[in-house]
């Protein structure tokens, strides 16, 4: 649900300044990359060659499982407990919550602490939340405030692990390979994400709501194991920041580099509008949607999930081996694609109409994130390479909190369809002027390192 929960030129993540004091040999912003992205669609698959980037690799698909089935079970819980729109909306809305208070420290973190230690603590977490709430759930003990404590803990966790993961696995490959490396992360991701729903649905359907939990929680166990794994690959941990900096000196330096890079800056409110006004919109009300709307039970509603999965994970398999160069139009294409797709569930009377919506809307809302993740690691120097995930997290997950409440207040007001209408038209006004400001920015991206890794 996020979660997770989403370019620069290539291999502009290395080498593309755009500046007037461009590295001699550097392509421009936009033209065409020289070398190895000359090679062939494969390209965009390079970072696998790397043996600690295939454990990382492997290990994001356990990883995407054990954060996706617990977000779909939650809210399934609490429509079980004859929750209002609203009430579904508190219970989303606390997973995102904890990310405006903590997700710009943990890229502090993640610039200053050893990354392979803190995300083995962050597995153990996982763990140990995943398995307390399959207990007490078995127990019959559930209740829309323990949806509420659990949903936030789980929002802690993404809040502190996602910058620290993300810049984890720059450790692990040379800098040219990073634009091949956010693709195929975001690709593991939404793997998960069109089987974490599916498998979460049949595991309530046959096994009670309790069981996604323990999957989940041994799915998050082995994780921790593999971070133990890739030790041995790591490379020497570039660009962390100075600890002789104050934590706060450190915030305020990232947070000044998002604000005046106006590819990190037009990336970020890309996403969070179209997270506010278009994700946000269709997690929140998809268990309403399905058992009101649709009449689905709970696989039908893990298989609805599916096909939003499904697409999202097409798509990413797509600007894996597609997208090159300057990304603006995938965001633009993204945010204007969302905005209809949501529009078209909403007014849609038939539920095979709706599965191939769902279906292309994972498609667009993935296209539009990893483009625009891959932009923002592109245009950021490794120093600041947390901090600047940190705010990404805080943005997404600031923008789902806030289209959660404003998605289940609309609904109980208005109805679900027209909540999603309403939440449509908001999103398309502002895509159509953001295709504009795009356009128009100034697109560049950080220089390589002096040592070219």
């Amino acid at each position: 649900m996020t979660n997770t929960p989403a370019s620069p030129a290539e291999p502009a993540p290395t080498d593309a300044t755009g500046s007037a004091g461009q590295p001699q040999g550097t392509p421009s912003p936009g033209s065409a990359p020289p070398g190895p992205a000359k090679r062939g669609r494969l390209y965009g698959y390079r970072a696998l060659k790397h043996p600690g980037f295939r454990i990382y690799f492997v290990g994001m698909l356990f990883r995407g499982a054990s954060m996706w089935m617990p977000l779909v079970a939650i809210p399934w819980l609490a429509v079980e407990l004859a929750a209002t729109p609203a009430q579904i909306g508190i219970v989303t809305g606390f997973f995102y919550l904890p990310t405006l208070f903590v997700g710009p420290m943990g890229g502090v973190l993640a610039d200053r602490v050893n990354r392979r230690n803190a995300m083995i603590v962050a597995q153990t977490f996982a763990t140990v939340l995943s398995l307390t709430i399959f207990l007490l759930v078995l127990a019959g003990v559930q209740s829309l405030p323990l949806l509420m404590a659990f949903s936030f803990g789980f929002g802690l966790l993404i809040a502190v692990e996602v910058p620290i993961r993300q810049a984890f696995m720059t450790e692990l490959i040379p800098r040219v390979d990073l634009s091949s490396a956010t693709s195929l992360h975001a690709t593991a991701w939404n793997l998960t994400r069109l089987l974490g729903p599916v498998v979460a649905g049949a595991l309530i359907a046959s096994f009670g709501s309790a069981s996604p939990f323990l999957v989940a929680g041994l799915a998050s166990a082995f994780v921790a194991v593999s971070f133990v794994w890739m030790d041995r690959y790591r490379r020497a941990g570039r660009g962390r920041t100075d600890r002789t900096h104050s934590v706060m000196s450190d915030l305020r330096e990232g947070i000044g580099f998002a604000a005046g890079n106006s590819v990190v800056r037009l990336s970020l409110l890309s996403i969070f509008a179209a997270a506010t006004f278009g994700m946000a919109t269709f997690t929140t009300l998809a268990p309403l949607y399905a058992t009101d709307e649709l009449g689905l039970g709970a696989d039908g509603y893990g298989a609805f999930l599916g096909a939003t999965g499904a697409g999202a994970f097409a798509a990413a398999l797509v600007v894996t081996t597609f997208a090159r160069g300057d990304r603006r139009n995938w965001l633009i294409g993204g945010m204007l694609s969302i905005s209809a797709l949501v529009a078209g569930v909403g007014l849609a009377q038939s539920a095979t109409v709706v599965y191939i919506l769902a279906f292309f809307l994972g498609a667009a809302q993935i296209s539009l994130g990893q483009n625009a993740l891959v932009s923002v690691h592109g245009a950021t120097p490794d120093q600041l390479r947390g901090r600047v995930i940190g705010i990404w997290v805080m943005t997404f997950q600031a923008a789902s909190l806030i289209g959660a409440f404003l998605a289940g207040v609309v609904a109980d007001l208005v109805g679900v369809r027209a909540a999603m209408v309403a939440g449509a038209l908001v999103l398309a006004v502002i895509g159509v002027a953001a295709s504009v400001i795009i356009r128009r920015a100034d697109w560049r991206m950080a220089p390589a390192p002096a040592s070219g890794s």
